[in-house]
């Protein structure tokens, strides 16, 4: 069960369709900007395209943190929109910074990210047994939607959990949250950011965050 969840927090960072899919045998993958437009669609493609992508760097070079890192960067982080995420994550105090103060904090966010989980990437070798289920049953409510995904491994029955990816369309569908029996990662950036700004005062830690 913790390689299983381990790779649930590392997709806040990711998303598939119908079906249960075998990574291994739908490689290479379908590249997003060529799937269909709906929520699921897109879910679909670029899930599989981390996860072919994954296989072929364990299988020619090793997951190491730094190719890890590079594929984060190239396969995961373009998919997220940081903007909606770090706007949620700040609840109200968003409306008391300008943009250059916006910025900073989602840059907060994207390094929050690539720190926490860069490292569970790398130490998984296992991408050729994951399977994925996506439930086509999706709901939406103008350009946000929520879309299931159960993620199991091919030899444990008892590894699998099922996690809801948040999604927003703007001009494309990015996911800004994930949610695992009703606990968003949102919801504790939520609480940490509060935390720090009640101790420390938004200016301070905007002080403190460029200086890191």
């Amino acid at each position: 069960m913790k390689i299983v969840l381990n790779i649930l927090k590392a997709f806040l960072i990711n998303f598939l369709f119908i079906g249960i899919i075998h990574a291994a045998t739908l490689c290479p993958s379908i590249s997003p900007k060529a799937a269909g437009t709906s929520a699921p669609e897109q879910v679909e493609a670029i899930l599989n395209d981390v996860v072919c992508s994954f296989i072929d760097l364990n299988q020619n070079s090793g997951g190491s943190i730094k190719s890890t890192m590079n594929l984060a960067k190239k396969k995961i982080i373009p998919f997220i929109d940081l903007e909606h995420s770090t706007e949620i994550a700040l609840g109200s105090y968003w409306s008391q910074l300008d943009t250059k103060q916006r910025k900073i904090f989602e840059r907060d966010i994207k390094n929050s990210l690539i720190n926490e989980y860069v490292g569970i990437l790398a130490e998984i070798d296992q991408w050729e047994e994951i399977n994925i289920f996506v439930d086509d049953n999706f709901s939406q409510n103008g350009n946000t939607a929520r879309v299931k995904v159960s993620i199991s491994l091919e030899d444990d029955a008892n590894a699998s959990a099922t996690v809801t990816l948040k999604l927003i369309n703007k001009e494309r569908w990015k996911l800004y949250d994930l949610e695992y029996q009703s606990i968003s990662i949102l919801d504790i950036e939520k609480i940490g950011y509060d935390s720090k700004i009640k101790r420390q005062g938004i200016e301070k830690l905007i002080d403190k965050m460029l200086s890191s």
